[in-house]
C-alpha cells in the first residue's frame, strides 16, 4: 500500500471511516458524485434565460448553432434568433457566448427539465442523447416555472429543477440530515462521504445508512484528528504525485471544487441553508419554510418509523432503503410537500432498485403490482421491478392504500 495512504489508515486502524476513505482513495470513482461542473446557477440566472427564450419564440422551437464560432464564425439562415438570444442573455447575465449557451447551459438546462432539444428533423432527443442538436423550445415545466410569481412556489420548482439535474441528490442529503445531529452536513462531511452516496466500490453499493455511519464515526473523533486527516489526503491527493492519465491520478483540488458546486446547487433548494461561518449545509427551518419549526423535522422521521410499524416490519434489513415513490421536490406547496411526505408514500427498497430510480432521475413515480411484486414505472413506461422479500418489503394487505395514495399524489401533483 501507498505510504501516503498507509499513514491515513495509521490515524486510527479501528476506525470505519478510515478504512473507507483509503478505498476510496485507491478507486478511479474516487470523487464519486459528478454533476454540473460548467456552471454555477442561481436561480435568478436560470429565469432570465427561460424569460429571454419565451421572449423570442414563446413555446415554439428555437433554431440553434450546431458548429463551434471558432469553426464557423458567422450565424447561417435560421440562426439569426439564437444570436439576438445570446446578446439579449449576455447584456442581463454579464457572461453568455453562443457556444457556451448551447453546449454548457443548454445541456443542463435539458437536464434540469427546464427545456427540450431536438435533432434536425425536430425529433425531441433525451437529456443525455449524443449527436448534433439543431433546436430547442422551453419545456411545459419550464413555461410553468417561469409564470410563476410566487417565491416560495419558484423555489419549489427551482428545487425540483436542482433534483432532476442532481438525480434526486438533494433529496437523499435531506434524509441524511435528517438523521444527524442538529441536522446539517459540512464541507468536509459531503467532501468525504457525502458525494459516495450509491456509488459502488468493490461490488458494494454505498447506501445512506453507510455513509450516516462514516459520518456519525467521523464527528466523534476529535478536531485534531480531523486536520490531520485533511493534511494527509491533500498530501496524497497531489497530481504531482502520480504518473498516467488522469484517471491514474488524485487531484484534491478538483475534488473540493466539485464539492463546492454541489453544496452552491444545494444550498439553493428549499430544503437547506448555508452557514457560511460554520462551513455547514443546514435544514432550513422557519415559519415561511418547508419545515416551520423542528417539530416538522420530528415529524417527518415519524413517518419514516410509522412505515415500518404500519407494514409490520419488526427489523430494518441490511442493503434496503426507505425511498419516496412520488419525490419530495414535485410539491408545488408546503402542504403538498408534506402530503408526500407520508408513509403512504414511502417503500422500502433494496439500494440497486432504488440506485436504478435515481439513475432515471426518481422519475419512476407510477405504481403498480404484479400478484405481490411491485413495479415503479415512469411516463414512458421504463420500469423498475421489485421482487416481493428480496427487493421490496412491505404488507401485501396494504397494496389498495398505497395504489389509491400513489394516484392521489399524481392527480395532485399533475404529473409534472
Amino acid at each position: 500500500m501507498n505510504e501516503k495512504l498507509q499513514e491515513i489508515l495509521d490515524i486510527d486502524p479501528s476506525k470505519e471511516f478510515l478504512r473507507f476513505l483509503v478505498k476510496r482513495l485507491q478507486s478511479e470513482n474516487y470523487r464519486g458524485v459528478q454533476i454540473s461542473q460548467h456552471n454555477r446557477y442561481t436561480k435568478e440566472i436560470v429565469l432570465v434565460i427561460l424569460e429571454e427564450i419565451y421572449k423570442l419564440c414563446g413555446g415554439e422551437l428555437l433554431q440553434i448553432r450546431t458548429t463551434d464560432l471558432s469553426k464557423r464564425p458567422h450565424n447561417i439562415n435560421g440562426e439569426e434568433k439564437y444570436a439576438k438570444l445570446t446578446n439579449n442573455i449576455g447584456l442581463k447575465i454579464q457572461r453568455c457566448t453562443q457556444d457556451s449557451l448551447r453546449k454548457n447551459i443548454f445541456v443542463d438546462m435539458h437536464r434540469m427539465g427546464l427545456i427540450c432539444r431536438f435533432d434536425k428533423n425536430k425529433k425531441e432527443l433525451s437529456p443525455f442523447a449524443r449527436g448534433v442538436k439543431k433546436y430547442i423550445s422551453l419545456s411545459d415545466f419550464g413555461i410553468e416555472f417561469l409564470k410563476t410569481k410566487d417565491i416560495f412556489t419558484q423555489n419549489l420548482f427551482y428545487t425540483r429543477a436542482l433534483e432532476n439535474l442532481m438525480n434526486g441528490f438533494g433529496e437523499e442529503i435531506l434524509s441524511l440530515c435528517l438523521e444527524l445531529e442538529s441536522n446539517y452536513i459540512s464541507t468536509h462531511e459531503l467532501l468525504f462521504f457525502g458525494t459516495f452516496l450509491y456509488q459502488i466500490l468493490d461490488s458494494r453499493i454505498y447506501q445512506r445508512s453507510d455513509i450516516l455511519h462514516f459520518i456519525k464515526e467521523y464527528r466523534n473523533t476529535s478536531r485534531i484528528v480531523k486536520e490531520a486527516l485533511l493534511i494527509k489526503i491533500q498530501s496524497y491527493c497531489n497530481p504531482n504525485n502520480f504518473s498516467g492519465d488522469k484517471t491514474q491520478k488524485r487531484d484534491f483540488h478538483n475534488w473540493i471544487n466539485e464539492t463546492q458546486q454541489i453544496l452552491t446547487l444545494l444550498s439553493q433548494m428549499a430544503y437547506f441553508e448555508w452557514n457560511k461561518k460554520q462551513n455547514k449545509l443546514y435544514i432550513r427551518v422557519g415559519k415561511d419554510e418547508i419545515f416551520e419549526d423542528t417539530s416538522k423535522l420530528k415529524r417527518s422521521l415519524n413517518e419514516k418509523i410509522l412505515y415500518f410499524e404500519k407494514h409490520n416490519i419488526a427489523q430494518k434489513t441490511k442493503g434496503f432503503e426507505l425511498h419516496h415513490i412520488v419525490p419530495l421536490c414535485f410539491a408545488k406547496s408546503k402542504v403538498e410537500f408534506h402530503t408526500i411526505d407520508k408513509w403512504q408514500n414511502l417503500v422500502y427498497i433494496d439500494a440497486y432498485s432504488h440506485s436504478q430510480i435515481t439513475q432515471n432521475k426518481n422519475a419512476n413515480i407510477i405504481l403498480n403490482f404484479n400478484k405481490n411484486d411491485a413495479i415503479f414505472s415512469d411516463l414512458s413506461n421504463n420500469q423498475v421491478y421489485c421482487e416481493n422479500e428480496k427487493n421490496i418489503k412491505y404488507d401485501t394487505k396494504k397494496q389498495d392504500l398505497m395504489l389509491d395514495y400513489n394516484k392521489e399524489l399524481l392527480n395532485a401533483t399533475d404529473k409534472t
